[in-house]
């Protein structure tokens, strides 16, 4: 009779403990349905010599108006035409959603909307916009839309479009061009017709402020343009309360506390207001940090992002790009996902930054993440997400609390000592935490039991 009340205890303890295995790592997801998990969709309608090298590898280019001028409008028309159709399809969508994500950003630059016949862009790309974001609405994604490339460059750097001085701010035309291109994507993309698979436009990607002879843009003429373009893509909105997405400008999210870009004098921040800060290990001056500072850096954002909006006053607040690649950029053509260690360093990596980037209880200023990339043409493997998943060191579903590997604390920081080691071959089990966290459970369970018997 003891034994048999003995096996019976066993059997429900052992359930118990599976369900309660489970369900701790589950509540380490509370609000996931908030929670935006997303993925950019770079290099590809605005092309990127490092992310699809091949495109620029017969040519002296670094930038798609280099890559057009040299190419002549017709040639490069074929050209890109041809990029566009095949380096995102229907697959890459479907892949995304089963990678448990919820939402693509898709980087355009201006010339998609409005191209001088003096420039050498070529336009083309919005019909794969449309298609992209019907593609997204299909498959539950969400969308945001973002100026990548303004006229005269923001930043002076490839993602722009074109490298050299940072001229968008010296003239009305330019910020003029802008705010067309951006009424243009609001009142295309709010109608009824996306069904609100377009949740925000990003007014501009990565504005570089500075104060000497190549880059004059003041964060006065910043704030007049995010105060115009708010406006431009809140009275072209059809109703579907798009989101007006601003980036911080590297000063990061608390300098934005209590900001609205149309009222000076608020003292909360904007109602439909987002600020996209990106989040880099690979760039001066954070690509000297040791691997334990990047993880103390890490945690320091999540207890920014964690306080409560309501006193720290900072605006709802996505991750819109970040990456593991760290201490400078790697080689496009090759990387290295055979050693064991530089795997494990990676999952620690992603989660750390998905905990930190996260929300984890109601009113907090972060919103969620989003990576960059999908993938690369080679699938660099610090910046390519589909092969973080097809080798392990991403989960496969990031959706499933239950496929994270390393405990968080409350401040949405990861204990870096759990002993967590990658499999030692590419794209291994690694172990799924809640199993392993059972086992040993029921292991505990069965020494007392021998005990008690």
């Amino acid at each position: 009779m003891r034994h048999q009340s003995a096996a019976a205890l066993l059997l429900s303890l052992t359930t118990t403990l599976r369900v309660l295995a489970y369900q701790t790592l589950y509540e380490r997801a509370s609000y996931t349905s908030d929670i935006i998990r997303g993925v950019n969709l770079g290099g590809w309608l605005v092309t990127e010599q490092w992310i699809t090298p091949s495109l620029y590898d017969s040519i002296s280019a670094d930038d798609e108006w280099s890559l057009c001028n040299q190419l002549g409008k017709t040639k490069c028309h074929s050209t890109l035409n041809s990029h566009w159709k095949s380096f995102y399809t229907r697959d890459d969508f479907v892949d995304i959603q089963a990678a448990g994500l919820n939402a693509v950003r898709i980087p355009l630059g201006y010339w998609a909307v409005d191209v001088k016949d003096y420039e050498p862009y070529i336009s083309g790309q919005y019909p794969y916009l449309i298609q992209a974001v019907q593609w997204a609405r299909e498959l539950g994604l969400s969308v945001l839309i973002d100026l990548h490339g303004a006229p005269g460059s923001q930043n002076g750097q490839d993602n722009s479009g074109l490298i050299g001085p940072v001229l968008f701010p010296s003239n009305t035309s330019n910020v003029d061009r802008s705010l067309y291109v951006l009424r243009n994507l609001t009142k295309e993309f709010s109608t009824d017709a996306y069904g609100g698979a377009v949740t925000g436009i990003e007014l501009l990607n990565e504005p570089r402020l500075g104060t000497n002879a190549t880059n004059d843009f003041s964060m006065t003429q910043l704030k007049s343009f995010y105060s115009d373009g708010a406006q431009a893509v809140r009275r072209a909105d059809s109703g579907n309360g798009i989101n007006v997405t601003i980036h911080d400008a590297f000063y990061t999210p608390q300098y934005w506390s209590n900001y609205s870009p149309t009222d000076s004098t608020a003292t909360s921040p904007a109602d439909g207001l987002t600020v996209d800060t990106h989040q880099y290990y690979a760039f001066a001056p954070q690509n000297v940090y040791s691997n334990t500072q990047i993880l103390d850096s890490v945690c320091n954002m999540s207890r920014l992002l964690k306080q409560q909006q309501s006193s720290s006053g900072i605006p709802s607040t996505l991750v819109g790009e970040f990456s593991l690649q760290t201490g400078g950029n790697s080689n496009p053509h090759t990387s290295n996902t055979d050693s064991q260690a530089r795997r494990t360093w990676f999952r620690l990596l992603f989660e750390a930054q998905i905990a930190a980037y996260s929300p984890n209880g109601p009113g907090q200023s972060s919103i969620g993440w989003m990576y960059w990339a999908w993938k690369t043409e080679y699938d660099i493997d610090t910046w390519s997400y589909r092969r973080g998943v097809e080798e392990g060191y991403i989960p496969k579903d990031v959706g499933n609390g239950s496929m994270l590997v390393f405990p968080v604390g409350e401040d949405g920081c990861v204990d870096a000592s759990h002993q967590y080691t990658a499999p030692k071959h590419v794209g291994g089990a690694g172990g799924r935490v809640a199993d392993s966290l059972f086992i040993w459970l029921l292991m505990a369970v069965v020494v007392l039991l021998n005990s008690y018997l």
